[in-house]
């Protein structure tokens, strides 16, 4: 169910992913209780998010432009994928980011 709730939660775990850091789809989808496929909806609807922080279960971002932040985020990657096992979070990483912050 597409409701204003769920696209801010889905918004809100995005832009807690830190910079040098990527999560998947599906990670993001976990955390917030929809599929992966509605956190790809949101994504796509342009909000003022870090896309380039979301990637697809292979580490692939949607476009090529991605590589550019990668590199000045320092996001480890090989050609057009991220290397998860460096930088990747999954869910529980995601649920914990921002807990501690100040």
């Amino acid at each position: 169910m597409t409701t204003p709730g769920r696209i801010e939660d889905v918004c809100a775990v995005v832009r807690r992913i830190p910079p040098g850091n990527v999560s998947t789809y599906g990670e993001i989808a976990k955390v917030v209780g929809v599929g992966a496929r509605y956190v790809g909806w949101v994504m796509s609807k342009g909000a003022d998010l870090p896309w380039w922080r979301v990637v697809n279960s292979t580490g692939r971002a949607h476009t090529s432009a991605a590589h550019d932040h990668w590199d000045a985020e320092g996001i480890a990657h090989n050609g057009d994928r991220v290397l998860l096992a460096e930088c990747g979070l999954d869910a529980e990483d995601l649920r914990g980011v921002g807990k501690h912050a100040p």
